[in-house]
């Protein structure tokens, strides 16, 4: 890395320490959730359509919530049976996900330190509390903002101002984490700051062609957010 570079980078790293909203993706971000949604995808597109979908082929209706992702896939028939059979499968399987190693700690030491915490998901607000209230994590946050409670979804980027106006912050004063390049594509469009993370297996590669602050661990995301770490390191 060139002197410029660094100074660069120690400029972005300043920035982002100085974020008084943090807004969260869930899946890929908070819980390794995108093997069940894949499983609960597949499990109706088997029962009504007779058919498996890879998790790519999955990944490209990704955007809306899952409502209207199987309204893509199926079709409007039986909705209302095919809803019923994908949330009793999302639900009774949430035992095989888990929660990153480290998030909760995060996410605890950030409301001590008098971070505002909110998730910004393009969960369906059923799955989306399904996750939360499963894995103990509701209770960190101040806003979720879900692919429910919006009608332009990612990576539009109404999820985050309906945030910052729900919680009077500015854009200049606000960090979003996610996964995936729709998260950077809001963020930017938003005027945020953005944070890529690569840790899950799903979005190891997605943000190889883009050039923005990376965390390949929670432990990296951590040093990142909190002024109590030593800054970022790099390579």
């Amino acid at each position: 890395m060139t002197g410029t570079q660094q100074g660069e980078w120690t400029e972005v790293v300043s920035r982002i320490q100085e974020y008084s909203l943090a807004l969260f993706d869930l899946d890929g971000t908070l819980a390794d959730t995108h093997q069940l949604i894949f499983d609960s995808f597949n499990f109706v597109l088997r029962k009504y359509r007779s058919i498996v979908m890879t998790p790519h082929e999955i990944l490209s209706y990704f955007g809306p919530p899952e409502e209207i992702c199987i309204v893509n896939m199926i079709g409007p028939d039986n909705f209302d049976s095919v809803w019923k059979d994908f949330i009793e499968y999302y639900s009774s399987h949430l035992n095989e996900t888990t929660v990153f190693g480290g998030v909760k700690e995060l996410l605890s030491e950030l409301k001590s330190a008098g971070k505002v915490i909110g998730v910004f998901t393009a969960k369906g607000s059923r799955t989306a509390e399904l996750t939360l209230d499963y894995h103990g994590l509701k209770q960190y946050f101040d806003i979720v903002v879900t692919g429910s409670n919006v009608k332009n979804h990612k990576p539009h980027p109404e999820g985050i101002d309906v945030a910052l106006r729900n919680l009077g912050i500015g854009a200049s004063d606000t960090i979003v984490i996610g996964d995936s390049p729709s998260d950077y594509k809001a963020a930017t469009s938003a005027g945020t700051g953005f944070v890529a993370v690569t840790y899950d297996t799903v979005s190891r590669n997605r943000f190889d062609s883009i050039e923005c602050v990376k965390a390949a661990t929670v432990d990296e995301l951590h040093r990142l957010l909190s002024r109590a770490g030593d800054g970022v390191r790099r390579g």
